[in-house]
């Protein structure tokens, strides 16, 4: 037993052995007990292999199409709106049911109140008819264009009333019936009233 602190069996001279298990700092890099490098020149890098972009082909060209068709066709209903103006009167507009572009024709100043020619169909059978906009609603069983026509300044007098609730009863809608009755006492007497759809210009 010596006081020295030299380990047995070692040769006083040589340099001191690395305990077991210990890591070791090399050239390359550090390295463990096994002989393996960590962080060696020459390890190889993990890899991070990207999976390529496959090219377009006819399927999703044919999958993608409608999608900038509707994309492009989206972009010029903003711009020029979805339908164009139509070529009708006020009364037509009423008559067919068309209720944007009655607004639209409002909108630019027609007269809810002035009477408007309805070509031969629109609400008459063979002949054309020369009606006003709230007759054209009665004709048409339009209760909501006539409360609309109504809410947008068109007037109805005693007379034209009781000419409306005549025609409304060849015409019968309820709504229609709802709005022109209120307040109204009995039946019309509609003895000798002409109707607006039989009107000679």
């Amino acid at each position: 037993m010596t006081g020295t602190g030299q380990e047995i069996g070692r040769d006083p001279g040589s340099a001191p052995r690395e305990p077991r298990g210990a890591l070791s700092l090399s050239k390359g890099g550090i390295r463990d007990p096994e002989g393996s490098g960590i962080g060696d020149q020459g390890s190889a890098k993990p890899s991070n292999p990207e999976s390529p972009i496959p090219n377009p082909g006819p399927f999703h060209i044919a999958v993608m199409l409608p999608c900038v068709v509707f994309a492009a066709l989206s972009a010029w209903w903003t711009v020029a709106g979805l339908w164009p103006p139509d070529d009708v009167t006020l009364s037509e507009a009423i008559a067919t049911r068309n209720t944007g572009e009655a607004l639209r024709l409002i909108a630019e100043g027609a007269d809810p109140d002035a009477a408007f020619r309805v070509r031969d169909g629109l609400l008459v059978n063979g002949h054309d008819a020369v009606v006003t906009p709230v007759e054209a609603a009665v004709g048409a069983q339009r209760a909501e264009a006539l409360r609309q026509l109504l809410a947008y300044g068109a007037v109805i007098d005693d007379h034209e009333r009781l000419v409306l609730r005549c025609y409304e009863r060849t015409r019968r809608d309820s709504g229609v019936r709802a709005l022109l009755d209120e307040g109204a006492a009995g039946e019309p007497d509609c003895a000798g009233v002409t109707l607006p759809v039989d009107r000679k210009e």
